[in-house]
């Protein structure tokens, strides 16, 4: 077995394996990788390799830490490998450490899709010196919506409110279109920028969206779907596609005819598109973790809920740090950032995926 930085004629080979892969995610997708790459993130994939075959992998993104010279490796989602395997997982994260010193990274940040209650996953990351950090950059829990079953059998789960919102917006005229496009976009961001001054969060400046579209939708790995009433857009949300799950990621809608129920219809026409489509799960991507009323998310708990998926709460962020004095002072400096951020836009310092 041997270490490689895999090339890009290496992208239909490893997105197969990350697809096939138990903890497989859009996120360690190569496609993912370029996307972020085109910003302040340098992207690379470490791959075991064995006969031209890979065996574990990891999708790295590294940015450099203002004022030090150093990076800081992140791994959305990752790594891909066997986690009962922990020989194999330590030869991964040994050559990460390598390339880390080659490129002068104080750390590594990790948060797969393992469940919290897979003790001997938690173990091995321990063992290997890996220690859990709280503050966490994508969702710890979510609902998957099982789509193995038959469509009426996925409606009749669905909470009665839930169904009743559905029907209602149906009833109301509220049409659904698959709209990748520029005008998808467009009109994706138009609402998603509203959404975001109503709800106080925030949100990446415009030309990052289009930059999703040229890099993702226009590689046939994400779609915009768009609610229509009387021939206005009034609700939209951007799911990804890979392997073969669904996941929801962003979503906005004007706030004027949020009595139109447009998100309910929005999300049945998606699941009923996966459905016909072959894909086997929809991820609805992101709830509290204890969920509880004044929490910043609840409201879009309950929303979710009511789609009635399996509720799977993931381990969180791990970091292993190989540089330990400078992972706990960029780790503090991280924390007061984020903290001064969610005091400009908010008013207040919270955290919407604190626990």
């Amino acid at each position: 077995m041997h270490v490689e930085i895999l090339r890009d004629d290496y992208r239909n080979i490893w997105n197969k394996f990350v697809a096939e892969s138990e903890q497989g995610h859009i996120l360690q997708s190569y496609e993912w990788a370029k996307f972020k790459g085109a910003g302040s993130w340098e992207p690379f994939i470490i791959a075991l390799m064995e006969s031209n075959e890979i065996k574990a992998g990891i999708s790295i993104l590294s940015r450099k830490v203002p004022f030090l010279g150093s990076k800081f490796f992140y791994a959305p989602r990752g790594p891909v490998v066997d986690f009962k395997d922990k020989d194999l997982v330590k030869t991964l994260i040994d050559a990460v450490r390598t390339e880390a010193g080659k490129r002068g990274a104080v750390a590594l940040r990790i948060d797969p899709e393992i469940d919290e209650t897979d003790s001997g996953a938690i173990s091995t990351l321990k063992d290997i010196g890996f220690v859990s950090n709280k503050k966490q950059i994508q969702p710890r829990a979510t609902f998957i919506v099982d789509l193995e079953r038959d469509i009426d059998s996925i409606l009749s789960s669905f909470d009665e409110k839930t169904r009743y919102n559905v029907r209602l917006a149906e009833k109301k005229g509220v049409q659904v279109k698959r709209e990748s496009n520029i005008n998808g976009i467009e009109h994706f961001w138009k609402m998603y920028a509203e959404t975001s001054k109503r709800d106080k969060f925030l949100i990446h400046p415009k030309e990052y969206y289009f930059k999703l579209k040229e890099c993702l939708i226009d590689k046939d790995l994400a779609d915009v779907f768009v609610a229509y009433f009387r021939g206005i857009p009034i609700a939209s949300v951007v799911v990804f596609k890979f392997g073969k799950k669904i996941l929801y990621m962003y979503g906005a809608s004007l706030g004027v005819y949020r009595n139109m129920m447009p998100n309910h219809v929005l999300h049945w026409h998606v699941i009923k598109w996966a459905k016909e489509n072959g894909y086997k799960q929809y991820d609805l991507w992101g709830v509290p973790v204890n969920p509880r009323e004044g929490h910043p998310l609840y409201g879009v708990y309950r929303f979710k809920k009511g789609f009635n998926g399996k509720n799977r709460t993931w381990i969180g962020v791990y970091d292993i740090p190989f540089n330990r004095f400078l992972y706990w002072f960029v780790n503090f400096g991280i924390k007061i950032y984020q903290n001064f951020r969610s005091l400009l836009t908010k008013g207040r310092i919270s955290d919407s995926l604190a626990e």
